[in-house]
């Protein structure tokens, strides 16, 4: 008998919520198998049905430590083999991340084990998704924010993509979790939840049916406009090798100069030196681009001054006039928002660290050919309300990255992925310039019309239409979902003690 309790203990406890947690990487890219995240969420909150809080607070943390662990591995390689970590160091702090990660859904099961006393229709429906909800919104605020593999990405290519416009991807978050419980209530809820159930998958359809398409929102503006999206495609290993540095620099000139377009897009610090270093060179490519009424987009480094930081930017060369400063810096990777005694550490141990500044929130917008670009650079692009600022003014959006960092793994994918969801959110066409790939030109309502392969020299050329007007989400952003969230969860917590300290009273003067 303690053998089978042990068993089943194991089972319950940490065998199932772990394989659940692989299971739910399986949505998102490379390998957009959506439906077996849905399938990952019914397992989880099935084992959440009958927990108390302290064992759904364990289910979720074990189910958080197999998804982020099989979904985020790739910090390794950037934080080892390119940041100069010893590998001691690199494997506690990726391994501190995913713990760090796995504290969301271990705090979503805490909930709904302290909640499970309400009635199991709202609970399955309401109470649970507004926490993960509210979990997914927590996790893309503190500490800047790591909004990485939220349930609503794996949904790209989803039959529901025409919400995204209107909620944006925490909703449709939500809405899985919520798809979750109703397949948990089919099999096990009372026989109204189940009545109620299958009214509302009837339902489903007319709704998604009726919902507005993506071209109700933005239209086509003005006349297309020629682009070129460059991928100079040089390792991160070799990026800043002093003997790769004239190569890189012919290279970037030698793919301008054979395209006719009237934008062309480099990467993320396509030339590895300070803007002031390479200034003939910068100004080599303004007349080469300026003569063909040309705008070259030049990811650079910018050093204004040397008591003044170092910048991630942008800059205009040629016909368009203008520069960007990347105004969301990663974390312990771009800045340290540690003590001065750590950083000092950080030297002992040879730990590469830098600390660039962060660039303004009004900065003004780089126009082309009269149509003005939405920038971000690298990560920016997992947040919407990034991408937010510069619209509904412009009418193209731009990304350029390096996720060279992560080579060989799925971080590039997952990250393209991302940016297809801004593109959908916000009704606009992106494009997106990477250094070994993939770079990208992504339509308005989130697919992909053209792509790179990784790790090769590749460029890019088409037209582009600009578009104009505002989606719902763009508008409004996140700030209904964290009122909604916060205030479902807190009534459901308050709901739930109460119920359950009444039933304590009168189970005692029984």
């Amino acid at each position: 008998m303690a053998a089978k309790r042990i068993a089943r203990i194991a089972a319950l406890d940490v065998l199932l919520p772990a394989l659940f947690g692989g299971l739910a990487t399986l949505g998102f890219a490379p390998f957009g198998y959506y439906g077996l995240t849905l399938v990952a969420l019914v397992g989880l909150l099935a084992l959440w049905w009958p927990a108390s809080a302290r064992r759904g607070a364990w289910r979720g943390f074990v189910f958080g430590l197999a998804h982020f662990g099989t979904g985020i591995y790739w910090t390794f390689v950037s934080t080892y083999y390119y940041g100069g970590a010893p590998l001691p160091m690199a494997i506690a702090l990726v391994c501190l991340l995913t713990v760090y990660m796995a504290l969301y859904p271990a705090l979503v099961g805490a909930l709904a084990g302290a909640t499970r006393v309400l009635p199991r229709t709202l609970w399955a429906l309401l109470v649970v998704p507004c926490a993960w909800l509210l979990a997914e919104l927590v996790r893309s605020w503190v500490m800047t924010g790591f909004p990485w593999l939220s349930l609503g990405y794996s949904l790209i290519d989803a039959p529901v993509t025409a919400l995204a416009p209107i909620g944006g991807v925490y909703f449709l978050g939500a809405l899985m979790v919520a798809s979750a419980g109703t397949v948990v209530l089919l099999f096990a809820g009372s026989i109204p939840a189940r009545a109620l159930v299958v009214v509302l998958i009837g339902l489903a359809p007319l709704g998604l049916w009726y919902t507005p398409p993506t071209t109700e929102w933005t239209q086509a503006s003005g006349a297309p406009v020629s682009v070129d999206v460059v991928q100079g495609n040089f390792a991160q290993a070799v990026k800043w090798d002093r003997d790769v540095f004239r190569t890189t620099l012919e290279r970037y000139r030698a793919m301008t100069e054979a395209s006719d377009a009237d934008l062309v897009v480099w990467p993320e610090v396509a030339i590895p030196a300070p803007a002031n270093q390479v200034q003939a060179y910068l100004d080599d490519i303004a007349t080469l681009a300026g003569e063909r009424d040309q705008t070259v987009l030049a990811g650079i480094l910018v050093h204004e001054a040397s008591d003044a930081p170092y910048y991630n930017a942008v800059l205009a060369l040629g016909a368009g006039q203008g520069r960007y400063y990347k105004r969301h810096l990663v974390p312990f990777g771009e800045y340290f928002p540690v003590p001065e005694f750590v950083k000092t550490l950080l030297d002992g141990v040879n730990m590469r660290y830098s600390d660039f500044g962060f660039g303004a929130d009004d900065q003004a917008l780089i126009e082309v050919d009269g149509v003005k670009l939405g920038l971000s650079i690298c990560f920016e692009d997992a947040f919407g309300y990034e991408i937010a600022k510069a619209l509904p003014q412009a009418g193209i959006l731009v990304n350029v990255t390096n996720d060279a960092w992560f080579a060989g793994t799925t971080a590039a994918a997952q990250h393209l992925e991302i940016a297809r969801m801004r593109a959908l959110e916000a009704g606009r066409p992106m494009l997106r310039a990477a250094n070994t790939g993939i770079s990208a030109i992504i339509d308005y309502d989130g697919r992909l019309r053209e792509r790179t392969p990784e790790f090769q020299i590749a460029q890019i050329e088409s037209q582009v239409q600009p578009r104009s007007g505002e989606t719902p989400y763009m508008r409004i952003g996140d700030r209904p979902l964290w009122w909604a969230s916060a205030a479902v969860t807190l009534l459901s917590l308050l709901g739930g003690l109460l119920i359950a300290r009444r039933r304590k009273k009168a189970g005692a003067s029984g």
